[in-house]
């Protein structure tokens, strides 16, 4: 029997206790992979995309293998954030795989593969490139224009021990199961002095996330507050019924996967533009970059203050009452998350639109300053003079990756 979404056993339309979850959930937990409903937390990645051989029941038996001693589900994932929360022990390695519409097919599973359209197509249609204003295929790293089948993901929390994996343990089994490997993108987290992850450009990053668990939920509430932005959202966020099992406890979901370039240098030097422009002095200036993120650097949102206030990101905040004079409608976290003011749709339906975001930076350039310790500009000239010259133009940026249900 085909369950839907309505009748499924697990309740979708509403977040999830785990700590207290009953046997039901507790297998559904066991069936899902991590990462979907909570980030695995760990600094380094490597992310291997494949392509899978021709020999269907070879490449059947690697996935067989893959899920009885290499991939994390959802529960462990859980049990192992709680053991490190109380000793700090690390959960040690981290492994997930996705598999592409064209993966589906080369096992020969269509039957059981997802019927989402765009998920069919994949992001090198013409009509996926089209949508999402991207560049020509042929413009794209030579690399990623190849067909891809699948992409196991390798987490752990030293660059050497995800080297070792990938080199020694994954690469080898992959290849030895007849798949060829098209590309290993690293990935590799910074964290600020506070000890908050940030992205190129020196700014926090993934403060204000879906949470999808209870347990993340009361935290958030006990630790920041809930009363002007409820973070609470539903499993259905992420989750889709997996449609070859049905059972009302097998679920997966659509993961996004795109590298995005930063050119640090231009946006940095187009903050002291906008400096200028706005005729910001002094420590004024540092207002001009909040203004096109949302955020000051430290995460400290444009809509509740005019300066850097230096402590754990706030994410209790609307912008009911902000005309855009504090925090601009283009702003970055104001466009992408409008917050019941974005004017088109109701809060409720905004909503819809949030993901679950998974990123990491990835750096193959090496930088020559960590955001934090950039010189301090006072003008645009000086800016030119003592910062630019530190800045790279390329070779960084954001792997970007995403969870969602359709």
């Amino acid at each position: 029997m085909k369950l839907s979404h309505t009748d499924s056993i697990i309740n979708l339309n509403a977040p999830l206790a785990w700590t207290t979850a009953n046997p039901e959930e507790q297998k559904m937990l066991q069936n899902l992979q991590g990462n979907i409903l909570k980030s695995h937390g760990r600094k380094f990645t490597a992310n291997i995309f494949f392509r899978l051989g021709e020999d269907i029941a070879q490449s059947r038996r690697l996935l067989r293998e893959l899920a009885n001693y290499h991939i994390s589900d959802a529960h462990r994932q859980l049990l192992d954030t709680e053991k490190f929360k109380q000793t700090g022990d690390g959960g040690g390695a981290f492994c997930h795989l996705a598999l592409s519409y064209k993966g589906y097919a080369a096992l020969d599973l269509l039957d059981a593969a997802p019927q989402d359209d765009d998920f069919v197509k994949g992001m090198q249609h013409a009509d996926s490139i089209k949508a999402l204003h991207d560049p020509d295929l042929c413009c794209w790293e030579t690399e990623f224009q190849k067909e891809f089948h699948g992409l196991l993901l390798v987490a752990d929390e030293s660059e050497y021990d995800v080297l070792k994996l990938s080199r020694d343990v994954f690469v080898p089994l992959l290849e030895k199961s007849g798949c060829s490997i098209h590309i290993i993108q690293n990935g590799k987290a910074i964290h600020n002095q506070a000890g908050n992850g940030i992205e190129h450009f020196g700014y926090v990053d993934g403060r204000s996330q879906p949470l999808m668990l209870w347990e993340d939920i009361n935290s958030e509430s006990m630790s920041s507050g809930i009363s002007r932005w409820d973070p609470a959202f539903p499993l259905a966020t992420a989750l889709v019924e997996d449609p070859g099992v049905c059972d009302g406890l097998s679920f997966g979901s659509y993961f996004i996967f795109r590298k995005l370039e930063q050119n640090v240098q231009d946006f940095k030097r187009r903050e002291q533009e906008v400096a200028d422009l706005l005729g910001f002095k002094d420590e004024e200036r540092e207002l001009a970059g909040a203004m096109l993120v949302g955020r000051f650097e430290d995460g400290t949102p444009a809509t509740l203050s005019d300066e850097a206030k230096g402590q754990k990101p706030p994410n209790n905040f609307s912008y009911k009452g902000d005309d855009g004079t504090r925090c601009p409608f283009h702003a970055h976290i104001r466009k992408t998350n409008p917050r019941g003011t974005g004017g088109f749709e109701d809060e409720a339906d905004e909503r819809l639109h949030l993901m679950a975001r998974r990123g990491i930076p990835f750096e193959e350039i090496e930088r020559r300053v960590h955001p934090d310790n950039l010189p301090e500009s006072t003008s645009l000239a000086e800016f030119e003079h003592k910062v630019a010259p530190l800045l790279p133009t390329g070779g960084l940026g954001l792997l970007f990756m995403a969870y969602n249900n359709s």
